[in-house]
């Protein structure tokens, strides 16, 4: 019994600390002595700049939505650990619950986010984290019930309807990936053209999948198609230029 109660504590304090500090990092705008925070202003607005979408007011509102909820899991977990404290066994799993649940609700939020805005390394780090929650539940209601811990591995309707479910999504995803690979791949190879900016500028604005070779097919044709010009300076547009890493190249040609 001790143990299991040890194990119960551990979770929920661990998600309560978790949440608390997260919180605490958005009170703390900037570097403070004896904390280095995470400036989400500044991070949420380059998300969204990424999208075209400039006002800083959708980025505002879209942090403080994220503040809110992570506010609410700090609350239902700080709830949770009072009310063990107080030997309150019903009333810790309903607020346990309602903070594992809008904590998912949260990571799948992330995660949407994630894949609307390219930052697959952020994806797979909410990935992870949603996946802990559920562990984390599965644990706490492991530990609180040792005379139920049979499992049913028993196909059922709702079991069979997902699985379907997801193979069909399977073979739609991988029809559409191959699709797109078709028809996008050329864009690896193929030269860019570019235009005329200014006098003896050329600018080429570089496709998804562009790399360095399409940088030297494009350099190798502009060459072939203008001998009467000659290549005195070659220039890429820094990070700051890009939408995307690696999925967005800003060339200029300067000639004379």
């Amino acid at each position: 019994m001790k143990e299991r109660k040890i194990i119960q504590f551990s979770i929920i304090l661990y998600w309560t600390t978790f949440w608390g500090l997260s919180v605490l990092d958005k009170i703390i705008p900037a570097v403070q002595k004896n904390w280095v925070g995470k400036d989400f202003f500044a991070l949420f607005v380059k998300f969204f700049e990424s999208l075209g979408i400039k006002d800083p007011l959708y980025a505002t509102i879209a942090l403080g939505l994220i503040s809110t909820i992570e506010i609410l899991n700090f609350v239902c977990y700080l709830f949770a650990i009072i009310n063990f404290s107080r030997g309150n066994t019903s009333l810790t799993e309903k607020w346990f619950y309602n903070g594992i649940l809008s904590s998912v609700v949260l990571f799948i939020l992330f995660s949407i986010g994630d894949q609307v805005f390219g930052d697959r390394f952020q994806l797979l780090e909410h990935g992870v984290f949603w996946m802990i929650l559920i562990a984390s539940w599965a644990l706490f209601k492991f530990a609180s019930d040792p005379e139920n811990r049979s499992v049913n591995l028993k196909f059922s309707k709702s079991i069979k309807l997902v699985l379907l479910s997801g193979i069909i999504l399977t073979v739609l995803t991988s029809i559409s990936i191959f699709k797109f690979s078709n028809e996008t791949f050329s864009n690896a190879l193929t030269p860019v053209q570019g235009k005329e900016i200014a006098d003896g500028i050329y600018k080429f604005d570089f496709p998804f999948l562009a790399d360095r070779i399409v940088l030297e097919n494009t350099i190798s044709s502009f060459k072939k198609e203008n001998p009467q010009l000659k290549l005195t300076y070659i220039y890429t547009g820094p990070n700051e230029l890009n939408s995307k890493k690696k999925t967005h190249i800003l060339l200029y040609l300067f000639t004379e």
